[in-house]
């Protein structure tokens, strides 16, 4: 089965604004900065996927230090409204089997979880990834010709579960400390950083740049 990574990355300067009562504007796009690195990463060296594809809102470009081997479509030049018509529409540029789309607020992903959820796509099965509290879904692996509706948004497991039912498309559930582990809101961050799971080489920088420690005090902001 060839695989292809789809990762949609929001406008810098709107992302993880739940984030805002804990960070800056500087150290919050910094961190959205820094996973998008180690998720793209990781996707670019596991053997197993053939191709990366990004589409990114404004504040990212050929110039940002997003990792080379990537190909990086801007939203801004297609005719799409919101993260689900944007994943679809990449589907288009992509001649693989399987398509896995994949969020960016992932710093714990690492090559084992991916060939989890790779091998869990056997028999053709789409495969659905949850997050930590088993609402949302932080990645979708489904073979190009099945007619699986992406359900990204607030209870999208559930959503996701249901539509595949109904499509007759058979899943499974694939759950990994690096596919679950996202952030979100502030408490995410502790649960990343006092996690057993080894968090990627940029987001692990930027913890100890900004030092930012919500067990000690929650209302300290890292500007």
């Amino acid at each position: 089965m060839s695989v292809d990574a789809i990762v949609a990355l929001k406008a810098r300067s709107q992302s993880k604004m739940r984030l805002t009562s804990m960070l800056g504007d500087t150290a919050r796009e910094a961190l959205v900065e820094a996973m998008a690195v180690d998720v793209l990463s990781c996707l670019l060296t596991h053997p197993e996927i053939e191709a990366v594809h990004v589409i990114s809102g404004a504040g990212w470009s050929d110039g940002s230090p997003l990792p080379r081997g990537i190909t990086l479509w801007q939203e801004s030049d297609w005719p799409v409204n919101g993260l689900i018509q944007a994943y679809e529409l990449m589907t288009e540029k992509s001649a693989a089997e399987g398509l896995l789309f994949m969020h960016a607020d992932l710093p714990c992903l690492d090559q084992e979880g991916l060939s989890a959820v790779i091998e869990a796509s056997a028999e053709r099965h789409a495969v659905l990834c949850p997050d930590h509290a088993d609402v949302g879904t932080n990645a979708v692996l489904r073979w190009r010709d099945q007619p699986l509706p992406l359900c990204f948004g607030n209870d999208s497991l559930r959503r996701h579960q249901h539509a595949a039912d109904v499509a007759g498309v058979p899943w499974r559930i694939a759950r990994r400390p690096g596919l679950s582990l996202d952030i979100d809101v502030p408490a995410d961050l502790d649960r990343v950083r006092l996690g057993d799971a080894l968090i990627g080489e940029r987001t692990a920088e930027w913890f100890h740049v900004y030092q930012v420690d919500l067990t000690v005090d929650a209302t300290q902001h890292a500007l």
